[in-house]
């Protein structure tokens, strides 16, 4: 053997080495790196720590018998096949999967929603949270004002102080990209592309997220939330993490708990989704035999039980797809929204197929009927770029 393939030689085996090592501590996430090898690229894994156990499924409720409701185009539109991702499961049959730490259900920022408005008295939130969200709540055309030929500005800020230009939340400044629509239906869904933007750190904290938000009851303040969200804060690192949310009148809840009953052996609240960066996901919500079901992908995720409303939510009308940020790292904000890119760009972050569910015929109609809006578009923006279908996202400063 001669001198420079032994040097070959020895550098694989310490790469293939150090892989091992990494691997002693039961570890299931999985990143592809690559290392070069005499001119040649060698795939190679790296590891991360898990981040769940597998339980025993302790749902009392079974999910519907079919697959989460096939979307279909209310207009003559070329349609595609959604292709699931399929990952394998994490947890044997009968088990779920369900995060090892909570100690991200209740970050130090609060979950927002494209309808607040300015909330600065923290004393009266922590009495009231319901009551002090729902008085901030601002009128729908004023946060969908995009399209309707008004002056491009900043739609947001009632009162606006020089630490916000946005929503003003306590220490946090929010904004969005939103697109709503307004309907009865048993649910809603929607195409998300996974992304992880760059994320800058804040003295309260921060996120930046994308979600569908499906709401109902009095004020439309009964709602479920499903998403990705990226907070080096939140998780400890800087990959988008799987989410879900409820709001029982106004009044926020937590993170991935609170109620949450875990279906899933596959995807889970709180799960690392790095290795889906840059994939395409169908996600949604549909109400069945009296709770909320949650798909994500290929999977019924889990539900919502109806009981968290006193059985008084059963039924959506209105429907949000939206990025949202919460900065306080400074005017402009620092943090991507998206990927970084603007709607302009083809490359910018996507949401499409929004759409609505007909439980009853097990569809979930996409229309072309959706109002946008964004809290500063100079940051970050949003686009319709097709039938049902927008583009969305900004670098911030």
């Amino acid at each position: 053997m001669t001198t420079t393939t032994w040097k070959r030689f020895v550098g694989v085996l310490l790469v293939l080495t150090g892989i091992v090592l990494a691997g002693g501590n039961r570890l299931t996430e999985k990143a592809k790196s690559e290392t070069s090898f005499g001119g040649e690229t060698i795939a190679t894994q790296t590891v991360g720590r898990r981040d769940y156990r597998c339980v025993q499924r302790s749902a009392t409720a079974k999910p519907p018998p079919r697959l989460s409701p096939k979307f279909r185009a209310r207009g003559k539109v070329r349609e595609s096949e959604y292709r699931p991702v399929a990952l394998d499961p994490l947890c044997q049959a009968g088990q779920v999967a369900v995060p090892s730490s909570t100690k991200h259900f209740k970050p130090e920022d609060q979950k927002g929603n494209p309808l607040l408005g300015n909330i600065r008295d923290r004393r009266a939130f922590e009495r009231n949270p319901g009551q002090v969200v729902r008085r901030s709540l601002r009128p729908f055309k004023q946060v969908y004002w995009k399209g309707r030929g008004e002056v491009e500005r900043n739609h947001a800020s009632l009162l606006p102080q020089a630490a916000c230009d946005g929503v003003a939340w306590f220490g946090s400044c929010y904004y969005y990209a939103s697109a709503a629509f307004t309907r009865q239906a048993d649910g809603g869904g929607m195409t998300m592309s996974i992304e992880r933007p760059a994320y800058v750190r804040g003295d309260a904290g921060g996120h930046t997220l994308d979600e569908i938000a499906i709401q109902g009851g009095e004020g439309n303040g009964n709602i479920v939330e499903l998403g990705w969200n990226l907070s080096s804060d939140q998780y400890g690192d800087s990959d988008p993490h799987l989410f879900v949310f409820h709001w029982i009148n106004w009044n926020p809840t937590c993170y991935d708990g609170c109620g949450w009953q875990q279906y899933s052996g596959t995807y889970f609240p709180g799960m690392n989704l790095s290795q889906l960066v840059g994939r395409q996901v169908y996600v949604g919500y549909v109400f069945y035999q009296g709770n909320w079901w949650a798909w994500f992908d290929n999977q019924w995720l889990g539900y919502f039980p109806g009981t968290e409303w006193g059985g008084n939510y059963t039924r959506s009308e209105l429907i949000q797809w939206f990025g949202e940020v919460s900065s306080s790292n400074g005017v402009p904000p620092r943090t991507d929204m998206g990927n970084g890119r603007f709607p302009a760009d083809p490359a910018a972050a996507t949401n499409f197929t929004l759409c609505d569910v007909d439980a009853a015929a097990w569809v979930c109609w996409y229309r072309d009927q959706q109002n946008l809006g964004a809290t500063v578009p100079a940051y970050y923006d949003i686009a319709r770029t097709g039938f049902g279908a927008t583009r969305f996202g900004g670098p911030g400063e």
